[in-house]
């Protein structure tokens, strides 16, 4: 027996892609054959062990996890696969964030929603990447629907070589608020802006908005206008995609995770920002509040004036800043590898006599 995970794509620096792998090492650690294929695969993983599903060679000794991100013709052959299926499912994000801005995106959402239902009834356990993804799998009628962390390592992101030219540029003595992630409408990044702009007007102007991620272009054109609008070019850094290293640098140089997200089924942003010990200020929004737990901020609204004094009064409080840092060592401690580790290794026995059962 085999425990042979595919996803329709893996790519470099995604974190879904990464998941896979991480989760290929624990399964190789508890003694299991593995095997992971994709139906799009990036060159540049450089991973012989990862093949593309022209070689898939699944018989029905082995059991298949598969990781569901969005709507695709692909997801047709997970549902018709003729053996019941473990899914893993990162969560769609709802059409209506599209509507208007990314017409593919849009239909893809709706396509993998209705999907979603008959991959569904081909699984006979899942993971999701939240309680919140997985109350969505219950509603479905999977009653086996178990959260799974992603596993973020710190020691892979502490160790990482930093990029001096921007620790020499950025640690000028303003204030850094980092927000990460695609830049698509519903992330909320031009609502960041509006955040720093009234900071910057009324309460202090030494601060900077760093925003890491790639964009897409009718969104990273708007936020530009919005920048020249309001003369804040010195003001908003647009660092685009990065490598590690660079991200990881971002992470040393900002003073505060900002996270305006309308939907995230996960977001691993907020880990990595308590990995590097920053206060983290989220909305709460899908799966963000289980997430950061009590180990970040979580705002109820993203009123401009309302969100800029929480930062000010939070960051000005030794007592908070010690409270949280007191939370985010628990936190991490619940998300630390062992932890999800311990849990894959129990979760795997239950699969495997599920999967006995249903054969």
């Amino acid at each position: 027996m085999r425990l042979i995970q595919v996803a329709h794509a893996l790519t470099l620096h995604d974190g879904a892609s990464k998941f896979v792998q991480k989760l290929d090492g624990m399964f190789q650690k508890l003694g299991y054959e593995t095997a992971i294929f994709a139906h799009k695969l990036d060159a540049r993983i450089g991973n012989d062990h990862i093949r593309t599903m022209e070689q898939f060679d699944g018989t029905a000794e082995d059991i298949v996890i598969y990781h569901m991100t969005t709507g695709t013709s692909f997801n047709k052959w997970v549902a018709n696969y003729p053996h019941k299926i473990v899914l893993y499912y990162h969560n769609i994000t709802p059409a209506k964030f599209f509507f208007g801005n990314a017409w593919g995106s849009w239909l893809k959402c709706i396509q993998g929603r209705r999907q979603l239902k008959g991959i569904v009834k081909n699984t006979f356990y899942a993971w999701g990447a939240s309680e919140y993804s997985c109350a969505e799998l219950r509603e479905l009628g999977l009653d086996e629907a178990k959260p799974l962390a992603a596993i973020v390592e710190p020691e892979k992101f502490l160790n990482r070589t930093l990029v001096q030219s921007i620790q020499d540029k950025y640690q000028d003595g303003k204030l850094n608020l980092l927000i990460v992630g695609r830049g698509v409408p519903h992330k909320k990044q031009d609502e960041a802006i509006e955040i720093v702009r009234y900071y910057k007007e009324h309460i202090n102007p030494n601060v900077r908005l760093i925003i890491v991620g790639n964009m897409k272009a009718s969104f990273e054109k708007k936020l530009h206008r919005m920048v020249e609008a309001y003369r804040m070019q010195d003001d908003v850094v647009f660092a685009g995609s990065v490598s590690n290293d660079e991200l990881c640098t971002w992470y040393r140089v900002s003073d505060a995770l900002l996270c305006l997200s309308e939907h995230e089924g996960f977001c691993v942003p907020l880990v990595e920002a308590m990995v590097f010990d920053k206060p983290v200020f989220a909305y709460a929004a899908g799966a963000v509040p289980e997430t950061v737990g009590h180990a970040g901020v979580i705002l109820q609204d993203k009123e401009p004036r309302h969100t800029a004094e929480i930062i000010r009064d939070t960051l000005a409080s030794q007592e908070k800043l010690q409270q949280l840092e007191i939370e985010r060592k628990k936190r991490l401690q619940e998300l630390s590898y062992e932890n999800i580790f311990q849990q894959v290794k129990q979760d795997i026995s239950h699969i495997t006599e599920l999967w006995v059962q249903q054969k």
